[in-house]
């Protein structure tokens, strides 16, 4: 029995699970198939709303198409039977389609990536207020933790207003010049701006834990890289980026 995975091309972390499904299927029964490749025989076997947000399984001999969370555990199953059991308990299951949900629809925010070319079926996520308000909320939290949890050479408050600051300035653009759309757009900065705090807060809190602190920097250069990045894939103005790399350089230099 043959099962394809398809996945949409255009995310880096579709593609590094789905190949971790395929290569961890002894069985030789589970392909993967990108986004570019459908042809419109695939795409009539799939819901494109559902598509969009669960990764499908297609049957090729004819069965039932599977989506997100029943994908894995026909993977797992794959490997263990008694594994794919316990994930398959209805508490459990109902806990792994939230979590997966919340994944799927910020996975452009959690690994972000150019736009993908055009293709007959759209696999790029809808925009969801109440997922994209939970993740902010959540890395907001993270990165409040490492700062609790290690001694950073800057002053908290001036970090904070220096956040706060950048914030106002994106606020105050996207008022101007995207007011149909500022609501969205506004929280897809903050996603990303959040995950561009958190990776360079990671790496400096490496570097200060193992005593590096003269690498401490490469930290805040991650973070400007991953801003620019970001921004630039959200098609917003680069001097967004601009006011971020000197704000960051007012926090650092007092160090």
């Amino acid at each position: 029995m043959k099962k394809l995975i398809i996945y949409d091309e255009s995310c880096p972390m579709c593609k590094v699970y789905t190949k971790g499904m395929v290569s961890g299927d002894h069985s030789g029964s589970l392909t993967r198939m990108g986004s570019g490749q459908l042809t419109q025989e695939l795409i009539a076997r799939l819901d494109p709303q559902r598509a969009k947000h669960e990764i499908p399984l297609v049957d090729l001999d004819g069965g039932q198409t599977l989506y997100g969370v029943d994908t894995w555990l026909y993977a797992f199953g794959q490997r263990s039977k008694s594994v794919a059991k316990l994930l398959s308990l209805h508490w459990l299951k109902t806990v792994l389609q939230k979590l997966y949900a919340f994944i799927s629809y910020n996975r452009r925010i959690i690994i972000t990536s150019a736009p993908g070319r055009w293709n007959l079926l759209d696999l790029q996520p809808d925009f969801h207020a109440g997922y994209r308000l939970a993740f902010i909320v959540i890395v907001s939290s993270l990165i409040g933790g490492l700062f609790s949890a290690v001694s950073f050479p800057i002053w908290l408050p001036a970090a904070v207003a220096l956040v706060l600051g950048q914030l106002t300035i994106a606020c105050l653009y996207l008022l101007r010049q995207q007011p149909d759309t500022f609501g969205q757009t506004m929280l897809d900065y903050v996603g990303h701006f959040s995950m561009t705090l958190l990776l360079g807060s990671l790496v400096s809190s490496l570097f200060l834990t193992i005593g590096y602190t003269t690498l401490v920097p490469l930290g805040y250069a991650l973070m400007i890289g991953q801003h620019y990045i970001r921004t630039y894939r959200l098609g917003l103005n680069p001097w967004l980026s601009v006011c971020f790399t000197v704000l960051v350089f007012l926090l650092i230099l007092p160090c």
